[in-house]
């Protein structure tokens, strides 16, 4: 009876053994996969080599050993979750949840991230990811000739109200005549985290052309802004890190911005980034965030992940004869239709700009005016402004 006791004890030590050794094994062989939320839901990445990690579609994002998390629990409480996290940053709060970015030592990533994967008090985590290496911008070169401009808005002469609108884009040019009277409260590079905003080569003047849709002072010279007595809070986003994204809009929230306007498309958006926006979306001075649909002519739904979000105004492109235009992105996810192109400023005088950036420039900037009206629920007073058409009423040809 003894050694029949003793052999199952035996026997019972060797699976446990077997069964511990395989979990190690398993846990050993994913250390190279992450698996995390996107706003799409649960995806798998796989470590492609020191830079990249890559999708089951075989899609490649840098990304930079970084870590994105989303907890209640301190700076310090963080810190000391693994000993190989070198430093502790946060860059949004989402109510009494913050979100930190995580730096751990390169050689250790994949071991934090597996550490605080399973930690209790981590949220959601997300690895630091950039699905491409520059913001897509969403302007396009459209014949002046398809120039079109809102006419007989519902507008004030005098607004009653100071409006602020933030504009997340790439350079800035201040120093054009048309933004003499301008108020720019803060310029802010989420990249570099610097307090400024300006252009820095000859092709970095996407959001000169933005601001001047939206602000360019009204005095019948040049252009003139939708909504020139805005107040500008201008953030240079160049980069699609999920970090700087996540600080560029925290950094509207901070400023409580009562517009903000992206004329660019996201093809990939995390899971922490979607709950960032969404936050702010539902802030007390209820924000309206204006995205552009983009320029592939495909459905935006598909391409610009900002558009499946419920809290973002999506905006296409349509031409001189109220038609979408053959660019525009189109489909479910696109809220209005505005026009696909209007003289605006640039670093050289002034341009004719177009694509569904100068279409989001529109709508963000009657809405700021609509605002600054003192008009309530100033989206559905949008399309009482001549060539807005609200997107059920188009259909893409």
């Amino acid at each position: 009876m003894l050694k029949y006791l003793n052999w199952h004890i035996v026997f019972s030590c060797l699976i446990i053994a077997v069964c511990l050794f395989a979990k190690d094994v398993s846990a050993q062989a994913n250390l190279d996969k992450l698996q995390f939320k996107s706003s799409k839901g649960s995806v798998v990445f796989a470590k492609y080599d020191s830079d990249f990690l890559i999708d089951d579609k075989g899609i490649k994002y840098a990304f930079n050993k970084k870590i994105i998390i989303l907890s209640l629990l301190s700076v310090d409480e963080i810190s000391q979750l693994h000993d190989e996290i070198k430093q502790v940053q946060v860059i949004a709060n989402i109510g009494n949840r913050l979100v930190y970015w995580v730096t751990p030592r390169t050689e250790y990533f994949f071991d934090v991230y597996l550490a605080l994967s399973k930690h209790q008090d981590v949220l959601e985590i997300e690895p630091d990811i950039a699905p491409v290496t520059k913001l897509i911008t969403s302007g396009t070169r459209v014949p002046t000739s398809n120039t079109l401009t809102p006419q007989n808005a519902p507008l004030c002469d005098k607004p009653k109200n100071t409006v602020r609108v933030a504009i997340i884009d790439d350079g800035f040019d201040f120093t054009h005549p048309e933004f003499d009277d301008l108020t720019v409260l803060l310029e802010y590079d989420p990249d570099k985290q610097t307090l400024a905003a300006s252009s820095k080569n000859p092709i970095d003047y996407h959001g000169t052309r933005v601001v001047g849709v939206i602000a360019a002072k009204q005095d019948n010279v040049g252009v003139d802004g939708i909504a020139p007595t805005s107040e500008i809070i201008a953030i240079r986003q160049v980069s699609t890190w999920s970090s700087s994204l996540i600080l560029a809009f925290q950094v509207a929230k901070l400023m409580k911005a009562d517009v903000i306007n992206c004329s660019w498309v996201l093809p990939f958006l995390s899971s922490i980034t979607s709950l960032v926006i969404e936050d702010i979306a539902s802030a007390s001075n209820a924000p309206t965030i204006v995205v552009s649909a983009g320029n592939s002519g495909e459905e935006a739904c598909k391409i610009n992940q900002l558009s499946a979000l419920d809290s973002v105004v999506v905006v296409g492109s349509i031409n001189k004869n109220g038609e979408v235009t053959s660019f525009s992105n189109y489909g479910e996810c696109v809220d209005y239709y505005a026009p696909s192109s209007i003289a605006s400023t640039s670093r050289n005088g002034y341009a004719n700009f177009g694509g569904t950036s100068s279409s989001a420039a529109i709508i963000s900037g009657v809405v700021a005016q609509l605002k600054a009206c003192g008009v309530e629920h100033p989206l559905t007073k949008l399309t009482m402004v001549e060539n807005i058409y609200a997107a059920h009423k188009i259909k893409k040809k």
